[in-house]
């Protein structure tokens, strides 16, 4: 329907490699096209009520990959794909993957800021994908010009991912990471929600380090009015004192016993129990009805003001190791309405004030870390935070691992973290497997009440965290490969000098590339005790494996196809010969 509705047949179309082409209408103008690597680059010059479309073969295509892309609408039909973008809301960038793997159409705008739309879909009149980004009067306002990138030849639809992320952050400096960032987390949220306390968090603070955990993030519930699962007292930002009598000398004691602390905070939830909703009121016309609070608009300059001072003072005052920003995204209640302040658009007064939260947060503690999480995963604002966490998912360890591995795909600079994982107490071991093997791929964060779990869940958690940190730099920074996205990535590996790391998270068939491996590592999240595999090249490789509880090393030889012993829910370390 979007090649019916929108008055195409005054669109101008220009064609691109592989059957793609693009028209623009409505007083847009193309300016010029240039290659870019395997990226051609075109320039638009737009114009308020002008448009931008997309039309690409169908191919045999699976489903259409997005930053916030979720297997439930793999493939959805041009009359229903809608997302929205802007600084602190997804990114205007997707794929289109075939059966194969591969991908036939990628694309990404540079309006990485400004609110925005994007209309897509399989055509059912043409039998094409069709991509729409309608000039909305903001976005024309703040630019002259959009400059569209499509991948130009046929690749892996993670390299097409990877080489439009390099251009939209291209020119972005990162924010250097925290030590922290690449350690193991204790979260207060889902042992504990808003009922913690001090003597909660030195409860566990114990046991936390002793699995492998560098950091405590003490989550909402230490603010005044934290309770109740709603949010109609934040604003100050002050601590309650009948949980934490002393914040500051809660940090230092966690500081004592070797873990740093990061704390959660709202900045734009401001609700009517607050000092602050006095003076703040006439810059937060917005009600979440959801939340039962005011949201922050921060196109005034008070608002910014205000929160730039909040944050500062919470890392000085209680001498923080770093914060957890949250609810960012609800700010885009105010997007298409009206500005009061100085700044017109929303997604621009974002990166204004994350930019001076971070100077503020980098001043009062060099070295801190910054915790942003999905929608807000533009790379316009990947300079202000060096923590990206997937969304809230408790207890659902598949989503947890479609989160991070999408975040990783997008992500250039940031440490991914995986949403604080959480399971039934009473349930088996493997259920502390599954849920810690899915966000390997990512840093893990972990949200139990240690104190009185399972001695066999701790000691559990404990040989993972020590496995995930052995692997550390092979899974975070080695070249990663997924399976297919709309099959929920049953197969992740990460690559890094002569390891390999393979990640099975369903009884697939796993294709081996073993040229110039010396170590295989098998992370097997399922009950099945042997894996089919293939191995690319004709030579077959001899080596021994060392399964998670043997106490011996066998003899194996990966060669063609066949297949492979493996620990059910756990770990297989093969070292390998030489060929």
């Amino acid at each position: 329907m979007l090649l019916e509705d929108h008055q195409l047949l005054s669109v101008q179309w220009t064609e691109l490699p592989r059957g793609i082409k693009f028209g623009v209408g409505g007083g847009c103008l193309v300016e010029g096209v240039e290659r870019r690597g395997l990226v051609d680059i075109v320039t638009v010059s737009i114009a308020a009520g002008g448009q931008i479309v997309l039309e690409a073969p169908l191919g045999n295509a699976t489903a259409y990959w997005h930053p916030g892309f979720d297997p439930g609408d793999c493939l959805p039909a041009d009359w229903k794909g809608r997302i929205g973008f802007s600084a602190v809301r997804s990114a205007p960038i997707g794929v289109l993957c075939d059966a194969n793997g591969n991908s036939g159409f990628a694309f990404a705008f540079d309006c990485l800021t400004q609110e925005g739309e994007l209309e897509y879909g399989a055509s059912e009149e043409a039998k094409t994908f069709v991509v729409r980004l309608g000039i909305a009067e903001g976005l024309a306002e703040a630019r002259s010009v959009v400059r569209l990138a499509v991948v130009a030849e046929e690749s892996g639809y993670e390299q097409a991912i990877r080489e439009l992320s390099v251009i939209l952050h291209d020119g972005i400096a990162g924010r250097a990471a925290a030590v922290i960032a690449r350690e193991p987390v204790y979260s207060t949220w889902y042992a504990y929600s808003q009922q913690i306390s001090h003597e909660i968090v030195m409860r566990n603070a114990e046991a936390a380090r002793g699995i492998g955990c560098k950091s405590v993030f003490i989550d909402d519930g230490w603010q005044k009015f934290g309770d109740g699962r709603w949010y109609a007292g934040c604003g100050d930002w002050v601590p309650d004192t009948a949980k934490f009598p002393d914040l500051r000398g809660t940090v230092a004691e966690l500081a004592d016993g070797g873990l740093e602390t990061v704390m959660w905070v709202a900045p734009f939830l401001m609700g009517e129990l607050s000092e602050a909703y006095s003076t703040l009121a006439p810059f937060a016309s917005h009600y979440a009805e959801g939340l039962r609070t005011w949201v922050l608009d921060p196109r005034h300059r008070e608002v910014r003001e205000h929160l730039v001072a909040m944050c500062s003072r919470l890392m000085v005052d209680y001498n923080l190791d770093g914060l957890k920003i949250d609810f960012l995204n609800n700010v885009m209640s105010y997007a298409g309405t009206p500005s009061t302040g100085d700044i017109a658009d929303v997604g621009d007064a974002m990166a204004v004030v994350l930019g001076e939260i971070e100077a503020a947060i980098e001043a009062a503690r060099p070295g801190a870390l910054i915790e942003f999480r999905q929608p807000y995963i533009s790379p316009a604002v990947a300079p202000f935070a060096d923590v990206i966490r997937a969304n809230d998912c408790p207890a659902d360890a598949d989503q947890n691992r479609r989160s991070t591995i999408n975040l990783r795909l997008l992500a250039i600079d940031q440490i991914v973290h995986s949403d604080p994982v959480m399971w039934d107490p009473t349930a088996p071991v493997e259920t502390v497997s599954r849920q810690l093997l899915n966000t390997f791929f990512s840093v893990p964060q972990i949200s139990m009440p240690l104190d009185v779990l399972p001695d066999a869940h701790r000691v559990r958690a404990t040989e993972l965290l020590t496995q995930w940190r052995s692997l550390r730099e092979v899974l975070l920074t080695g070249e990663l490969s997924v399976g297919l996205p709309n099959e929920s990535y049953p197969v992740v590996s990460s690559r890094l000098g002569s390891t390999l790391v393979v990640g099975a998270y369903q009884p697939r068939h796993l294709e081996l590339d073993l040229d110039g491996i010396s170590e295989l590592v098998i992370l097997n999240s399922t009950a099945a005790q042997v894996l089919p595999y293939t191995v690319a090249g004709a030579a077959p490789r001899v080596g021994t494996v060392l399964a998670e509880g043997s106490a011996a090393a066998t003899g194996i030889e990966l060669g063609g196809r066949g297949f492979v012993d493996v620990a059910p829910w756990g770990i297989t370390r093969i070292t390998l010969g030489n060929p």
